[in-house]
């Protein structure tokens, strides 16, 4: 086994849950890579350090033998050095090692010290502000530490007494075959300590649900799929530690009239027979201008059209281009239109059958 893992939350570093599937653990991988890219984040050493961590979890992660090893590691709590002598072991095992298990943990039957929790939630935006950027908002309701108890359950002028199921250290063993885990005690919920009297504001659980409005800064060009970690932003860390992380899960609307391929912008224009036939300007909306796009005489439908450096500008990267696909449309002609139509066929000007073909 790994000892290093021991150091290492590879399920934080990917944002899931310790359930999470291998395509929920696959698509929150992807995600993050793509926003910590180092060659999308030239000089940026916080991203790249950042794409190394994602990739060791991912890699650990996403094969079921290294995964399985991996969560034996976190439920022994020091496991990943195989063993004294070929003979199974428990946790309290290091203690000589160490001096006392609860040195290394911050002590038993008080608080330890936890980060928060990350949290999850979905953002829906419009087309343009994904392709532009754009600052707003998302609500989240998170468990916060209890302000009347502080956190630890017990009501004004309450004490709190050492656990005696598991002697204060938050956690029991449990035999599983050569191995013996440790698992959070269920007298103490893992706390290591117990209350006189619950606390009334939370009930003795020591924590209470805070709804929150958080700014979100989405950068230009991101597209469905994207996560943003809000960092600080999760659940409140335990005596001292870092409060937990806030994933933001980007999904983006459809436009009515603009589509995009990565950084390039799409666009179907209709023009008429004359206006493809002779030849013409026509102005054409782009997502922040207009802009003139010169259409040849004897244009045929479906041609498209590019135009370097009008499409989407992601944060990092160049600029990509807009296409302009023309469709032509045929509108109802008055009589006399169609008169000086027959005469235009009449002579002959209508070129060769374009369904010549089907007759080969």
């Amino acid at each position: 086994m790994n000892r290093d893992w021991l150091e290492k939350d590879f399920y934080a570093s990917l944002g899931v849950g310790e359930q999470a599937s291998v395509e929920d653990i696959k698509k929150a991988y992807k995600g993050m890579a793509r926003d910590n890219h180092p060659d999308l984040n030239p000089g940026d050493a916080e991203a790249e350090k950042k794409f190394k961590e994602i990739s060791e979890a991912y890699a650990v992660l996403s094969d079921p033998n290294k995964r399985q090893e991996y969560d034996q590691v976190r439920a022994m709590g020091a496991g990943g050095f195989g063993g004294f002598g070929g003979q199974g072991f428990r946790v309290d095992d290091f203690g000589d090692l160490f001096g006392s298990i609860g040195d290394i943990f911050g002590g038993f039957g008080g608080q330890r010290s936890t980060k928060g929790q990350t949290y999850q939630t979905d953002l829906t935006i419009a087309f343009n502000e994904a392709a532009m950027g754009v600052e707003t908002s998302v609500g989240i309701s998170k468990e916060i530490f209890c302000e009347k108890c502080r956190g630890n359950g017990a009501d004004k002028g309450t004490a709190l007494h050492k656990c005696n199921i598991c002697n204060g250290s938050g956690q029991v063993a449990s035999n599983q075959g050569f191995f013996s885990f440790s698992q959070p005690c269920n007298a103490c919920k893992g706390q290591g300590s117990v209350v006189d009297k619950k606390c009334s504001s939370c009930k003795g659980y020591g924590k209470k649900i805070k709804n929150e409005s958080i700014k979100v800064k989405i950068p230009s060009g991101v597209d469905t799929g994207t996560v943003i970690r809000l960092r600080g932003q999760g659940g409140e860390g335990r005596s001292g530690a870092p409060d937990g992380d806030l994933l933001v899960n980007i999904n983006v609307e459809r436009h009515r009239f603009f589509k995009r391929s990565g950084a390039d912008l799409l666009l179907d224009v209709p023009i008429t027979f004359i206006e493809a036939a002779l030849g013409t300007t026509i102005s054409v909306p782009t997502l922040n201008e207009d802009i003139s796009l010169k259409i040849p005489p004897g244009t045929p439908s479906g041609k498209t059209f590019r135009v370097k450096g009008k499409g989407i500008t992601p944060k990092g990267r160049r600029t990509g281009d807009f296409y302009v696909k023309v469709g032509i449309v045929v509108p109802e002609y008055t009589r006399a239109a169609k008169r000086e139509l027959q005469k235009f066929k009449d002579k002959g000007y209508e070129g060769d059958s374009p369904r010549e073909y089907l007759n080969e």
